[in-house]
């Protein structure tokens, strides 16, 4: 009777799991879809470098999709139930609401492995990948895109014009280069060089115009300062215009470093005597929110099965809140430990913690069929919130 129950409870959650799994994942990747697009129209990059892209692009979006998709499931599933009177028909049939909770357990903590997995080796597979065909893209376009007397602006601040481009060798003459300082450091350069030859550095992965015989002028925007460059040889690096691996947040790529690069980064750190508390905290969070998934299942249970007028549309609205109050805490409690007011191993579980407790003193009180007059307000202002904007959507 009880593995029925389990089972039936599973395929409850799944669809609506799955289903906000799918829905959550076109939203986290139609940003990237937008951007992959331009590099398929405009830049003129392959259709099959733009499906490798998408690929390495997903770790990065799922590993935060599925704890969010899985609360949302034991919400709708659970609300269900209620609304259709199954959960009083198992209570009286002897079954309690504890009982029904090691059927959401198993699929919390296989959500937890899975996000796991992706956290601890997907997420670094990913960036790397994400970031070695974003160097070969403009490898590629380093030799095919220069063409003789005409001006290539695929690199980012930098148009390049070439004069002759021998059949056979590297050597390029006759380069106008104009580049724009986007920072306003060096300013507006204009460059002329008798010769030049391109250089791709795999292990840093640069790709580098090296110049020959250069002349040319130079202006710092928002000054007067005009300058007259003269050089024998002059390096200028190049920047695929497309390439988000070096545009992105110095915070997305900690994540996406793998724990061995961490930790090698924290004692380099420690050698150094510099302060390495970002580090340990990205490092202590790879474990801290995959266990999130265990958090919102748990605490989907009891808010699942209170009683409500609104429908289905009260799980997603009310599993919205539950996440944005997991994220403000995570927030709140990073910031602490970057101002060194909070340790980082502390930062990093506090979420947890504070929503696990909550979670537990929620099932209990609902299990015990006490009333909770916090969530019961907190329920009426949803519902209000709910039905005035079906209210406004269906007058618009």
């Amino acid at each position: 009777m009880k593995k029925t129950i389990h089972t039936y409870l599973c395929k409850e959650t799944l669809v609506p799991f799955l289903i906000g799994l799918l829905l959550f994942s076109v939203v986290f990747m139609m940003g990237k879809t937008l951007y992959l697009t331009d590099l398929l129209v405009n830049k003129g990059v392959s259709f099959f470098d733009i499906v490798k892209l998408l690929i390495y692009f997903f770790p990065s979006s799922l590993f935060l999709i599925i704890p969010i998709a899985l609360l949302l499931g034991v919400l709708v599933a659970f609300a269900r139930l209620s609304s259709d009177n199954e959960i009083t028909a198992l209570k009286a049939s002897g079954i309690s609401l504890y009982q029904l909770t090691p059927s959401v357990l198993f699929l919390s903590i296989a959500a937890y492995l899975l996000t796991t997995f992706l956290v601890i080796y997907a997420l670094p597979w990913g960036n790397q990948g994400l970031k070695n065909t974003l160097f070969d893209i403009a490898k590629t376009k380093a030799y095919t895109a220069l063409k003789e007397r005409t001006f290539n602006d695929s690199f980012d601040g930098v148009v390049i014009y070439v004069d002759k481009i021998p059949p056979r060798g590297n050597t390029l003459g006759g380069i106008f280069v104009h580049i724009e300082d986007k920072k306003g450091e060096e300013g507006t350069r204009t460059i002329l060089a008798k010769e030049g030859y391109v250089v791709t550095d795999p292990h840093s992965q640069e790709i580098v115009l090296n110049l020959t015989g250069v002349t040319g002028d130079q202006v710092v925007e928002g000054s007067k300062s005009y300058g007259r460059i003269q050089s024998e040889a002059l390096i200028q690096r190049l920047v695929f215009e497309g390439d988000l691996s070096r545009t992105r947040k110095f915070r997305a790529r900690r994540w996406e470093m793998s724990i061995g690069e961490l930790k090698k980064k924290i004692k380099m750190k420690k050698l150094q005597g510099e302060n390495y508390t970002e580090y340990l905290l990205d490092l202590y969070m790879k474990f801290s929110i995959p266990f999130a998934c265990i958090v919102f299942g748990l605490i989907g249970i009891p808010l699942g099965v209170q009683p409500r007028r609104s429908g289905k549309s009260y799980g997603f609205v009310l599993g919205i809140l539950v996440v944005l109050a997991y994220y403000i805490l995570l927030t709140s409690a990073e910031n602490l430990s970057n101002k060194g007011r909070l340790p980082p191993v502390l930062a990093s579980w506090t979420p947890n913690i504070v929503l696990m407790a909550s979670g537990i003193y929620l099932l209990i009180k609902v299990g015990n069929e006490s009333p909770i007059r916090l969530l019961q307000w907190l329920i009426k202002i949803v519902e209000a919130v709910t039905l005035g904007a079906k209210r406004l959507f269906r007058n618009v």
